[in-house]
């Protein structure tokens, strides 16, 4: 079994609000066949990595961790967040609606405005345009981020960790740097660089 895969507090359950999106983080494009954002651990690009066939939308966990990232909200925003890859790297698109993870600081392609719907949610780029799943010649996926309006493509089930969301919901709360919070969570379920621990000093808002 995976050493993602947990019960209880630990499991992995839908984002409900923009707050579940501060902590680990499980993307899913739910086509015919589950696929889950993920970065390659070869050439650290973004792309689409299929979930086994027996996975159901409502169960299926991370099975490794380039599909683990974490969201952090923007200092001095309440509606933006940034997502980092399992490298220290941030997800970015720019003007052209190129998605790809090579800085280690946040600038503004770097911020993301999540739209919380019904059916999922949507991730907005500081360019206005969302980040979608493109069906390509012989059946796979691509991703950009260049089209205006919400649709399947530009929707994704986003998943949290169960115990995470409950604490965030909670009436108090305590300010912590996301050096130390990132710490608790990679000791948790992943270690970056063979066991160094890259931070920023971003900060992140959450329950005790």
């Amino acid at each position: 079994m995976s050493e993602y895969k947990s019960k209880g507090k630990l499991s992995w359950v839908f984002a409900e609000a923009q707050e579940d999106l501060i902590g680990p983080l499980f993307l899913i494009f739910n086509s015919e066949s589950l696929f889950c954002l993920c970065c390659s651990e070869k050439d650290h690009s973004i792309g689409l990595q299929p979930l086994p066939v027996d996975k159901q939308l409502s169960t299926c966990e991370p099975e490794d961790i380039p599909s683990v990232f974490i969201g952090s909200r923007i200092i001095g925003s309440s509606d933006r967040i940034s997502i980092k890859t399992f490298d220290g790297k941030y997800l970015a698109s720019d003007k052209f609606g190129v998605i790809t993870a090579e800085r280690e600081a946040i600038g503004p392609q770097e911020e993301w405005t999540p739209v919380i719907r019904d059916d999922g949610i949507a991730l907005q780029s500081s360019y206005e345009r969302f980040l979608s799943v493109d069906e390509i010649a012989g059946g796979g996926y691509s991703l950009r981020a260049d089209v205006e309006t919400i649709g399947f493509c530009e929707t994704w089930r986003i998943k949290c960790q169960a115990r995470f969301r409950k604490k965030v919901k909670s009436t108090k709360k305590e300010t912590k740097t996301i050096n130390e919070y990132e710490i608790e969570q990679i000791k948790k379920y992943q270690t970056w660089g063979g066991g160094r621990i890259k931070t920023s000093k971003e900060e992140v808002t959450r329950s005790p």
